[in-house]
């Protein structure tokens, strides 16, 4: 296992430096997203401004949401991004080349492909989260809860985005699909926690967990509370389960050089 992530250590690296050759061409596409996510803020500033607090939530809030969502979308694309291209690998018969490989199926489909643009999304929602905690004036107890829930939410994040992207070996011309699938996981979370309705947001925490990538972290920073990251923590082992268990059974469907089209 310890030569498997240090492939994937050694395949990022490869990835990023073989993007940075571009210098201009990769500090466009990472600077470029960054612009293009300032609209969300801007948005829901001008929302917040005209609205006030909704249920307890403030704009800076909201902010800090955005900033963890960003932060889980830009981890999960910037260093697992062949889980995008897996239905491409499926369709195309080409998955082969990943089952041969001396090396853990996962780790080497995950570094098989890159994205510059979601180190946009990265970059801007790390500054987010900590500029928000600093507004927030968070304690140490504080941060280090905020930080275990978001790397709960990164974990999670990148399980729900395999979990979709497995449904290719299940269904004929399934790349339509996953997207679909995918855009019901990712939109609630891209809204305050605090408009959701108790059982709504039961809902949003387990069933589809989306508000564990994105509001979950901001209330248990706001609330000191740790049943907030018991709960993230649970989720997240329950998902990561399904996830392993469903990507062995796929995997077990896959017919080498299954051109399906």
């Amino acid at each position: 296992m310890k030569k498997d992530i240090l492939y994937f250590i050694a395949q990022t690296k490869y990835n990023i430096k073989n993007a940075h050759a571009l210098r201009s061409s990769f500090w466009v596409g990472v600077w470029s997203m960054v612009l293009n996510n300032f609209s969300f803020f801007i948005m829901w500033m001008l929302f917040m401004k005209a609205t006030g607090p909704i249920n307890g939530w403030s704009a800076m809030d909201v902010f800090g949401m955005l900033g963890v969502a960003m932060t889980c979308f830009g981890f999960a694309h910037g260093f697992f991004y062949g889980i995008i291209d897996l239905p491409q690998f499926v369709m195309r018969g080409t998955f082969d080349s990943v089952l041969l490989a001396p090396v853990n199926s996962f780790l080497k489909l995950s570094g098989s492909s890159f994205s510059v643009t979601a180190y946009g999304d990265l970059l801007l929602g790390g500054v987010v989260c900590i500029i928000y905690g600093i507004y927030s004036h968070f304690d140490f107890y504080a941060w280090v809860l905020f930080i275990i829930t978001l790397i709960l939410g990164c974990v999670l994040f990148v399980a729900i985005r395999l979990l979709c992207a497995l449904i290719v070996f299940f269904m004929h011309d399934g790349e339509v699909v996953v997207m679909q699938v995918f855009e019901i996981f990712l939109r609630p979370g891209l809204y305050p926690g605090s408009i959701f309705p108790d059982k709504l947001k039961i809902f949003c925490m387990t069933v589809i967990p989306t508000l564990i990538t994105s509001a979950v972290p901001i209330d248990t920073a706001k609330f000191n509370s740790i049943k907030f990251m018991l709960v993230s923590l649970s989720v997240t082992i329950v998902w990561v389960l399904i996830t392993a268990a469903v990507f062995r059974i796929s995997v077990r469907r896959y017919e080498s050089g299954n051109f399906l089209r």
